[in-house]
């Protein structure tokens, strides 16, 4: 049932909407953006994400959300500790703050969540891979987008989904291995067709290296994965 926060407009929902949750001993904030079209009878298709190490804050990954918005998708973004609105712990696990997030995500009103993807950014596609099962055991995503891919082709069997991996061919890890034969050998594992896209002339967060926007194939990959291997448009 959707409930009455994003009832002010649901059949055009154009909402940015603040949410605090409990991370592993510490409080943590996120961040769901909805898009402006219909809401499906379903709920709305999700795109959460999972940063990279150093990333500071939610603000981020502005250009996921914009991504998420034009396919028709929600996207779920959120301060790790001691970042944002996020407050600050000594102790406590990354991976518990992650997976607290993801089931604060998919419980989201208005949401669909039988259509989860999840966009891991460098060492977010290590904390995928380590804690796979976790992420099952709340909700099996549809697939998820590995950016700045650091799974190699053992590493990434361990990710049962559809993939769609994305990487700089600026990147120190060699573009032959995190990204072609890592989609390969995924491929050939369970029968998916995993894809990749290099991107040329870009940091490893896949950012054009002179204006730090998002590098423009990798944003028409992932939209044309999301729309033929997900479904989402």
């Amino acid at each position: 049932m959707v409930s009455n926060r994003v009832e002010l407009n649901i059949e055009s929902v154009s909402a940015s909407e603040l949410v605090y949750f409990a991370g592993d001993d510490v409080r943590l904030a996120g961040q769901i953006d909805y898009p402006k079209t219909t809401l499906p009878s379903n709920g709305f298709p999700l795109i959460f994400i999972i940063q990279h190490a150093t990333c500071h804050s939610r603000k981020r990954y502005l250009h996921i959300t914009k991504l998420g918005s034009e396919m028709g998708a929600a996207v779920f973004r959120w301060d790790k500790r001691g970042t944002g609105r996020s407050s600050s712990g000594g102790s406590g696990s990354v991976m518990v703050d992650t997976l607290r997030a993801y089931e604060k995500a998919v419980n989201m009103p208005a949401i669909d969540r039988n259509r989860v993807v999840i966009y891991a950014q460098n060492e977010g596609t290590m904390l995928l891979q380590q804690t796979y099962k976790d992420f099952v055991s709340i909700q099996e995503p549809l697939g998820a987008i590995l950016a700045g891919n650091m799974l190699d082709e053992k590493s990434i069997l361990k990710v049962h989904i559809p993939l769609h991996i994305v990487v700089s061919k600026n990147d120190w890890n060699a573009w032959q291995i995190y990204a072609e034969a890592a989609a390969d050998a995924q491929a050939e594992k369970y029968g998916y067709h995993a894809s990749f896209y290099v991107a040329t002339n870009t940091d490893r967060l896949l950012m054009y290296a002179n204006t730090k926007t998002f590098h423009r194939g990798a944003e028409s990959s992932i939209k044309h994965w999301l729309e033929h291997t997900c479904r989402i448009s």
